[in-house]
């Protein structure tokens, strides 16, 4: 694992316990979900699992008097490499709806992507150009609600960089399994 990633997971692991603790005053930290993701050719094959995925949705009640229908939430989140490869701490908002009378939620969300690639590339890499290292992150998720506020969730996320690194195949598709839990 890259020292970027480490930062990044233990980082993001002080943040959910902070959050814990002030979890009593003030639920600004609903939810947090946590998983593996497969990327490139075998999505769907167990043997292409290369990160862990953690991430956090705070609420902004302001932010939700925008939404006509579900709910908006600011997310912040980490794919974590487990052989070196490249890493991501992302950030954006998330749109959450509950499919009426089932246990079932639909999510998309959307936001920016910042890789580990921006310090750990090889001198002479693209990816160490900031239009490289700095992208756009799509995502969409399904998800069933658990009991005692748990769920398991699929998520499908897209990490394009319109070819700002001069190769229009440098975009990524991962898929993720994770299990959240709202607090």
């Amino acid at each position: 694992m890259s020292r970027v990633g480490l930062r990044a997971l233990i980082g993001l692991m002080l943040l959910v316990l902070a959050g814990g603790a002030a979890q009593a005053q003030v639920n600004w930290l609903p939810e947090m979900r946590a998983g593996l993701v497969t990327q490139g050719d075998g999505l769907l094959d167990p043997g292409s699992i290369r990160d862990a995925n953690v991430e956090l949705l705070f609420v902004v009640p302001d932010l939700n008097a925008w939404a006509v229908l579900g709910e908006l939430r600011p997310h912040l989140g980490a794919s974590v490499s487990f052989d070196g490869s490249k890493s991501d701490i992302y950030a954006g908002l998330s749109w959450t709806v509950q499919v009426p009378v089932l246990p079932v939620f639909v999510e998309a969300s959307a936001g920016a992507v910042l890789t580990s690639a921006l310090v750990n590339a090889p001198n002479g890499d693209a990816s160490r150009n900031f239009g490289c290292g700095v992208g756009l992150r799509l995502a969409g998720s399904a998800g069933l609600q658990l009991p005692a506020g748990f769920s398991l969730i699929g998520t499908l996320e897209h990490l394009p960089d319109f070819g700002a690194c001069d190769d229009p195949n440098r975009a990524a598709t991962n898929v993720m399994v994770r299990v959240g839990h709202r607090f």
